[in-house]
């Protein structure tokens, strides 16, 4: 069996449109509810919305956290590992700028 890349990995999740604009919309201590998510990255579908953040889940990058209220609440905030990885991409940014700039 073929061992994959654990870069290649990560950029094949973050590569799907409208990943790295949720995740963005995530940055710093912000909480937020999925209309919120849906309104701020702009034209995209709650089905998509709703996928993109299953995969955002599952490779710990976000954490979703259900509040057992009526009506129920749910917000979504990055992990440790999400907040590193934008300081990651502030990383390839800055290298951007200053090589392709």
């Amino acid at each position: 069996m073929e061992k994959i890349c654990p870069v290649a990995k990560i950029i094949e999740v973050l590569s799907k449109k409208w990943t790295l604009l949720i995740l963005k919309q995530l940055e710093g201590n912000v909480r937020k509810r999925f209309n919120e998510l849906q309104k701020d990255v702009g034209m995209i579908s709650p089905r998509t919305l709703s996928k993109r953040l299953k995969e955002l889940e599952k490779e710990k990058l976000i954490v979703k956290q259900v509040y057992r209220e009526i009506p129920p609440r749910v917000e979504y905030m990055l992990t440790p590992s999400g907040k590193d990885m934008i300081h990651c991409f502030k990383s390839l940014n800055r290298w951007v700028v200053k090589w392709k700039g």
